[in-house]
This record gives C-alpha cells, sequence and structure tokens, in this order.
C-alpha cells in the first residue's frame, strides 16, 4: 500500500494481480526443482490461497513427491486445494507444519471422496490450530491407509487422539507418530497400549506431554512397543520410578535412540538408564539437555552415547 502525502492522501493498491503472481511464483518453482525435481521446498514465504492454488495448478509440479510449505498461510481452503490437485497425484511427503488449517479443513479431508493424494506417506500438519475432534476423525478415516509418519504435534490433542489410534483400523501403515507437545496423560497410555498402531511405531514422539511415572511403567512393560526403534520422552512429569522403568525395560530392547532430558528424575533415575543393562542397541541418550553448552550439568550418559545430531 502506498501513500502519496499532500493535501489530499491518496492511496495505491500495490498488490500483484494473480497474474503476476503466477508468473513470478511459476519461475520460483521451476528454479527450486532445477537439482532435484521430485522435492519443491518453500517454507516461511507468506504464501496464502492464490499462491496454493498456483502450485497446485502448475505443470511443474507433477514430478514432485515431496512438497514442504511450511511457516507459510495455508488455511483450509488451501489444504483442500493441495489435496484434491491432480498434479500432485504423485505427491507422497506434505509438510504443512506452522499454517493456518483448522478441524475445520482436516475433517473434511477425512471425510472427501475427491482426495487425488492417494499416495500420501508423510503428512505433518504440526503447529495448526487442530483439536481431538478433527484428528480423531482423521486418523479414522480409509483415506490415508499409505501414511508412514504423522505428525500432528503442537496442537490442542490429547487422550481422544491416542483413543482413536488404538481404535482405528486404516492406519495400517504408519511406523512414525509425533504427539509432541499435547495433553496426553495415564489415560490415553492405557487406551493407547490397547491397539494394534502402536504394535507398528518405529519411532514415537511423546515429548512434552502430561506423563507420570506409572504412565511410563505401563510404556516401559507393554510388549507391543517391541519394534521402536526412537522413543522421545523429553519434558514429561518423569521422576526416579519411571526412569528406572525405562531402564530396566524387557520390551524396549530394540531402542537405538531415546531422549528423556527436561523431566524430574535425579541420580538413581539417570543412572538406572545410562546403566541398562537391556536395553543394549542403544546408540544415543540423551538425559540432561543442554549439556553441550552448560558445564555445570551432569551428563550421565556413558560416553558412547553422548548425543550427537538427531537422526
Amino acid at each position: 500500500m502506498g501513500i502519496i502525502r499532500g493535501g489530499d492522501a491518496e492511496y495505491s493498491n500495490d498488490e500483484p494481480s494473480f497474474e503476476e503472481k503466477t508468473s513470478k511464483l511459476e519461475e520460483t518453482i521451476g528454479s527450486c526443482l532445477q537439482d532435484d525435481p521430485s522435492v519443491l521446498k518453500l517454507t516461511g514465504k507468506y504464501l496464502a490461497i492464490d499462491e496454493v492454488q498456483i502450485i497446485s495448478r502448475s505443470d511443474q509440479v507433477k514430478t514432485v513427491k515431496v512438497l514442504d510449505l511450511s511457516d507459510n498461510q495455508v488455511t483450509d481452503e488451501g489444504l483442500k486445494t493441495l489435496f484434491e490437485s491432480e498434479n500432485l497425484a504423485g505427491l507422497e511427503e506434505l509438510h504443512l507444519g506452522i499454517n493456518y488449517i483448522t478441524d475445520q479443513g482436516l475433517l473434511e479431508m477425512a471425510g472427501s471422496s475427491a482426495l487425488a493424494l492417494k499416495n500420501l506417506k508423510v503428512l505433518v500438519v504440526s503447529d495448526n490450530k487442530l483439536t481431538d475432534a478433527s484428528v480423531v476423525e482423521f486418523v479414522k478415516s480409509p483415506n490415508f491407509s499409505k501414511l508412514e509418519h504423522l505428525d500432528v504435534g503442537w496442537n490442542e490433542i490429547g487422550n481422544e487422539t491416542v483413543k482413536a489410534l488404538a481404535e482405528t483400523e486404516h492406519m495400517v501403515s504408519l511406523n512414525k507418530l509425533v504427539l509432541e507437545r499435547g495433553y496426553i496423560d495415564g489415560a490415553g497410555i492405557i487406551e493407547f497400549v490397547k491397539g494394534r498402531v502402536i504394535e507398528q511405531l518405529e519411532e514415537l514422539n511423546l515429548s512434552a506431554n502430561k506423563l507420570r511415572d506409572d504412565d511410563i511403567k505401563i510404556l516401559a512393560s507393554t510388549p507391543k512397543l517391541s519394534s521402536l526403534r526412537v522413543l522421545r520422552l523429553a519434558q514429561n512429569m518423569i521422576g526416579d520410578e519411571g526412569a528406572r522403568a525405562i531402564g530396566e525395560s524387557t520390551t524396549l530392547i530394540n531402542l537405538t535412540h531415546l531422549y528423556i532430558g527436561r523431566n524430574s528424575f535425579g541420580n538413581d533415575g539417570a543412572q538406572a538408564i545410562s546403566e541398562t543393562k537391556t536395553l543394549m542397541k542403544l546408540k544415543v541418550l540423551m538425559l540432561r539437555e543442554g549439556v553441550e553448552t552448560t558445564p555445570d550439568l551432569v551428563n550421565y550418559s556413558r560416553p558412547e552415547l553422548l548425543r550427537p545430531e538427531d537422526p
């Protein structure tokens, strides 16, 4: 918006036309796809419905398998546009974290019969405006049976979501589940371990929920987590008893990565994990966050288990 000063203020609209947006975005898409025509990353560019429509209609995206639109202004209308785009029918990964998607948009996709994205394996919708109301229907929908990785973290989800995951008959391919920074507590964990999805998981992120020692004991003792490789439990309410349950678990024996920092256990709990006699496949163990930059924090990890970059 431009302002011309004088006796009378005049305002000029500098918003580009749809045609101008199309020309510029098509050029950007072409440039992004030069190195790898299967990956299109357009993060943090303030893209809204016009840009989403342009992307969805572009012939250039027919080769794209990975589309990253994180940190933009994608709304429910944009979600529908993406999921119904025939040009994106080959898409396998869709990243929509930090946008403006609400329950209404996700519910519509869960019940839609017009979806073009039938081969989607990875969906990230973290940090939007979702609640249990839509995520429950989404995980129970037959539309996403090929999904292998689902990230619904940083939304207002809790026990109803994990209960739905336990009850669904359609998430048959899911092996990576991110439920970070939610409202899941013991009641949810009790329901979760009853289901089938938990048996498939190779990676589970329950960081920053409301899990206490008794809840961790349930996870540490269920035989249904024998396939799990990566477990994230940071920033819960886990004390020494919970930490000891993890360290002595005979069902989490295939874990290779464990992140359990920012909890309330002390020396006893930390030693129970770091000196475990059962979790012998661990390659990465994170007991204390910030140890690299805060030397006065004690790190109880064995030297070979110090935290490298995330896998």
